[in-house]
């Protein structure tokens, strides 16, 4: 079953048996289109557009609205977007987002290894940013404080390749990924779900919805979730608390608003799976290092968490031309983090220790407002969104980066307990404020139902400050103040050609932009890392097939990269030089081979390197921690007759090698590796539902990547659940 969400004109959200794929931007004249947009939108033209159905009719739109901010066939949008359906996610298991993004096209997910809480990906060869509902979260704030997603509250993801600041302001050039969280519902419904699984794995859940009157325009939801398991290191564990209610009321049939809550509580012991070459993909006159060992403190490591989130969705209908959106958050996240790994190696058998300290919080609110306005003139359907947005996020607590904790540990035969608890001379108080203010405006046209021209302009304002104080006397850090002010132009373009026979070429052009913090080894303040993306691809919908088939082309370019400089005078201090450079192929196949047969497969090819560096060895190599090739493949089977309710599904996953340095040293040379996954799923009645899912069936035991450490991916895991829906 190929699932999409289906939005009515409340923006209530629907999981149908229909298929549709994912859109974006390109660049040419803006000034002309935006103007041909606005002269069209005259009320005497706006007579001419195709009448809406009646008020309070349901309006279908089979497409996501995270690439464009508007609701367009993913057919029909010239990007690549990849959307991971809460299907896809119940069908593979997955407990984190890496987890539920394995499976998609030019995303590398888990090159940080096994981790029960945290997600790693890399979207086409660069970092990516969080976003929920179409908003910022909290994302990377000193290093540590990032907002952390429960997939049992997710209803669908979107990942967004390559650059996308001309909609949402600052952003690294990998792109973005949207998770849209459980709404209400119209429908009646809820379910109730219990697992068990390896590493004591297990979880209780709860998620019902439906309207609260008989006039149907006030809906609930409530999801409930609370897990525990053991980690996949020694000593490793994680307890979470799970709360996302929610409210959606529609005043009339122009004007709707929906609350929406959550709050979650994690008590954890970190995974710690910073080890070395040496004894991972190195080895040893002792053997390999086991990847069950950590080079942590149980009763010291500590990864507690609380999160809060209140936001909201309103949206006014003026006439049939024009609509009004928007969306506002606010979200609180606590953080205590005392992170023990290992530093170097002292001898062959013992490691010297290092930890990491964030003792604090951070809050972020972010606004976003558009104006969006549709007609038709002639062989014309033109769209127009004028936007503007808003976003904040402060931090601030205790630091500190010790780089010799404890007593060494022995990596074969690890004695735990040596340790002297941090003290306030090796800590210091951090305090961050930043700020972003974006207008941005975007036209779509659409004639003779074959050419649709996509162009997008913006204007940022981005303005931080960060302080150190209170700096003890063995913390290494520097007492003092930065201040950034930063403003930012971004474009980006788009043409596709809509065939009769469901081929539709494409071609687009994105930019980005990130500020950094900082000065480089002259005293200049740091310039805004920018990224630019050429697309050039095919979206293919063969009439009468279930399913749809995506190929694209890129070109990526990250600038002002920090880098070493050359130049003896300032002591070979970092500065503003390095480039990089991603380009690549990716394929895309998703849909029903035959009523029971469902297939979703992918291939990656993307080399990722360095163009220009103030270090000539860098120059031409790969970037650490990126594969040249990766593929995936996926197939669920739904059997008929006497074994009608049984599906069975499994899934391959290959990731080429990588390397763990810029240079491309090949004795830090990470080997491909390969992993199976699988699933059984049986239903019992309409009601009653057994599953079972396996990851890394073959528990193969492999690095999943390097850089300085080294870090082995996760073994088999076996997870069984029973759920009850109604």
């Amino acid at each position: 079953m190929i699932t999409i969400i289906i939005f009515n004109n409340n923006g209530k959200n629907i999981p149908m048996n229909k298929q549709v794929a994912p859109y974006s931007p390109t660049y040419k004249p803006l000034a002309y289109a935006v103007l041909l947009g606005l002269a069209a939108a005259s009320p005497a033209m706006a007579e001419e557009k195709q009448q809406n159905a009646e008020a309070g009719e349901t309006l279908i739109v089979t497409g996501t609205n995270t690439a464009m901010k508007i609701d367009t066939p993913a057919a029909e949008t010239p990007r690549s977007v990849s959307e991971v359906t809460l299907e896809d996610i119940k069908d593979r298991g997955a407990k984190k987002i890496d987890e539920a993004l394995r499976y998609s096209a030019g995303i590398q997910t888990g090159q940080y290894g096994a981790d029960n809480r945290t997600d790693w990906l890399i979207i086409r060869g660069f970092e990516w940013a969080p976003y929920q509902n179409g908003l910022s979260t909290i994302y990377n704030e000193a290093g540590f404080y990032s907002w952390h997603q429960e997939t049992y509250g997710i209803e669908r993801l979107d990942a967004l390749k390559g650059p996308a600041s001309m909609l949402y302001g600052q952003n690294p050039p990998g792109g973005l990924v949207n998770v849209i969280t459980k709404h209400p519902t119209r429908l009646k419904q809820g379910e109730i779900d219990v697992s068990y699984g390896s590493n004591d794995y297990r979880h209780f859940g709860l998620d019902t919805s439906g309207p609260l009157n008989e006039e149907g325009n006030v809906l609930y939801r409530f999801v409930g979730f609370a897990k525990k398991d053991n980690g996949p290191v020694d000593g490793a564990s994680n307890e979470r608390y799970y709360f996302a209610p929610s409210i959606s009321v529609d005043f009339n049939d122009k004007t709707s608003l929906t609350v929406l809550t959550s709050y979650m509580k994690d008590n954890s012991n970190p995974t710690s799976g910073f080890k070395l070459p040496y004894g991972t993909l190195h080895g040893t006159p002792f053997g390999k290092v086991d990847k069950d060992t950590s080079f942590g403190e149980p009763d010291y490591s500590k990864g507690d968490s609380e999160q809060f989130n209140i936001s909201y969705e309103l949206s006014h209908m003026f006439n049939d031309t024009w609509t009004f959106k928007q969306n506002a958050s606010y979200s609180y996240l606590n953080l205590l983090l005392r992170n023990v790994y290992g530093s170097y190696m002292l001898d062959d058998r013992n490691v010297q220790r290092g930890l990491t300290y964030r003792d604090g919080s951070a809050q972020n609110y972010a606004i976003d407002n558009r104006l969006v306005g549709n007609w038709t003139i002639d062989n014309f359907e033109n769209t127009l969104l004028l936007g503007t947005d808003y976003t904040t996020i402060n931090s601030r607590g205790k630091d500190g980066n010790v780089y010799g904790f404890g007593s060494p540990l022995d990596i074969f035969n690890p004695v735990y307990g040596n340790y002297t608890p941090v003290s306030d001379d090796e800590l210091f108080s951090h305090r961050t404020k930043r700020f972003q203010t974006g207008v941005y405006v975007q036209n779509q046209l659409k004639f003779d139902d074959k050419w649709i021209l996509l162009l997008g302009g913006r204007y940022d304002k981005a303005r931080s400050s960060d302080i150190i104080s209170n700096a003890g006397v063995n913390s290494g850090a520097t007492e003092g103040r930065i201040d950034m002010d930063d403003h930012k132009y971004t474009k980006s373009a788009g043409l596709m050609y809509l065939a009769d026979n469901g081929l539709n070429p494409y071609i687009s052009y994105s930019e980005s932009f990130q500020p950094l913090s900082g000065r480089d080894g002259y005293g200049s303040p740091y310039k805004p890392q920018t990224g630019q993306q050429t697309e050039v691809g095919v979206k293919y919908v063969p009439e009468g097939f279930n399913g749809y088939f995506n190929a694209a082309l890129f070109e990526m370019y990250q600038k002002n990269i920090l880098t070493t400089s050359n130049d003896p005078k300032i002591n070979y201090a970092q500065v503003q030089t390095g480039m990089a450079r991603s380009r690549g192929l990716e394929l895309e196949g998703v849909g029903h081979v035959t009523d029971s047969l469902q297939i979703h497969a992918n291939y990656t090819l993307n080399r990722v390197e360095t163009i220009r560096s103030g270090d000539s060895d860098e120059i031409g190599n790969r970037l650490p921690l990126t594969p040249l090739h990766m593929a995936s493949l996926w197939a669920n089977y739904s059997f008929n007759g006497k074994l009608e309710g049984l599906t069975i599904g499994s899934g391959v996953r290959y990731i080429g090698s990588t390397y763990g340095d810029k240079t491309n040293d090949k004795d830090l040379k990470v080997p491909a590796y390969t992993l199976w996954d699988a699933m059984v799923r049986y239903d019992i009645n309409k009601e009653w539902q057994v599953q079972v899912n396996a990851s890394n069936l073959t528990d193969t035991n492999y690095v999943s990547g390097c850089n300085y450490w080294c870090y082995y991916g996760e073994g088999r895991t076996v997870t069984a659940k029973i759920n009850y829906h109604w």
